[in-house]
């Protein structure tokens, strides 16, 4: 198993679609070898830099993959949005993404599939596993206060500023009035700390590092939007699936195993978090809040985004969950 970074990918969304949503003679990492065969299939597989990827990790440690013959290589970006081109071009063979890119993508014509679940927000307490943080002091107790204010996230028009536009909506303020600039995670608690930005979206480790510093949760975003929403689910290319079906079969397997592994085995995640962040400290390691894995889909969340980003200007039409999702 190897890690690397993925290079700045300079093909956009937009651009694939008009192509035709990538390359149709690009070659599988699989080949034509399927399950049952004593090939090693070799595997790249996009993530976040980000906690959750831990558990990937983990079933690679388990041994889920290497049991079906893959062997995996790492590449880490930005974003969901960052990978989808990856993904089209064959650079990769699978990703995670966010809903909210998976399905612009769908609008867009891009024929994405989703295989499996990967992570959700909590469905259930007080807290979340991501949030808005501002700086104690800085008058933004609520999610109301955010109208008027300036609000990183990690990508724009993704899920971070999807939700927030909501919480803000719910608690009475105007979400046209937040305005969001774009930066990568790590890159936030300095423009908070420098007040660069008056508020920062932000997963964990992130979220209870800022908390530590004094700083403040202005929202739960995710709750206080869709609770229990799906925040990244694994994906591949049409083309892909049709020409590689034992890869994409198996890999989905795993996948499954994997997800079922990190459910039940919280501190085995934990265990592989150094893989994804090493600079972390290992007493933050032990503090720190996992999202929800298991195998559940969760449509009925998955179609309120999708409302959400009709209302919200970022689909034309209806969300297009029969085509992104596997047959139930």
């Amino acid at each position: 198993m190897v890690r690397r970074s993925l290079p700045a990918l300079a093909a956009s969304m937009l651009f694939l679609a008009a192509c035709g949503g990538g390359d149709d003679d690009a070659v599988s990492a699989g080949g034509d070898s399927g399950g049952g065969t004593d090939d090693v299939r070799q595997v790249s597989v996009g993530m976040l830099p980000i906690l959750p990827t831990a558990a990937l990790y983990a079933g690679i440690e388990e041994g889920f993959f290497a049991d079906r013959g893959i062997e995996i290589t790492v590449e880490t970006g930005q974003g969901g949005a960052a990978l989808l081109p990856a993904v089209f071009s064959g650079q990769i063979e699978f990703a995670t993404s966010n809903p909210v890119s998976l399905l612009q993508a769908r609008g867009e014509g891009l024929d994405v599939r989703v295989i499996g679940h990967w992570t959700s927000a909590l469905s259930e307490g007080d807290v979340d596993i991501n949030g808005v943080v501002a700086a104690a002091g800085s008058g933004i107790e609520s999610a109301a206060d955010l109208a008027g204010a300036t609000v990183a996230v990690n990508t724009l028009n993704g899920m971070g500023g999807l939700t927030i536009r909501e919480a803000v909506r719910a608690d009475g303020g105007d979400p046209d009035a937040v305005e969001f600039v774009e930066l990568p995670f790590p890159d936030m608690p300095a423009a908070l700390s420098t007040g660069n930005v008056d508020a920062v979206w932000v997963p964990e480790p992130f979220l209870s590092t800022l908390q530590d510093m004094g700083n403040q949760v202005v929202t739960y975003s995710s709750k206080e939007s869709v609770e229990g929403h799906p925040t990244q689910l694994f994906f591949t290319s049409g083309q892909l699936m049709e020409s590689d079906p034992a890869l994409v079969e198996d890999f989905t397997a795993a996948l499954e195993e994997t997800l079922e592994f990190a459910e039940a085995n919280p501190e085995a995640v934990k265990e592989q978090i150094p893989e994804v962040l090493p600079q972390l400290p290992p007493e933050a390691v032990a503090g720190v809040t996992l999202e929800e894995f298991g195998t559940d889909l969760r449509r009925d969340q998955l179609e309120r985004l999708g409302e959400l980003m009709v209302q919200d200007g970022l689909l034309e039409d209806e969300a297009d969950l029969d085509g992104l999702l596997p047959d139930e």
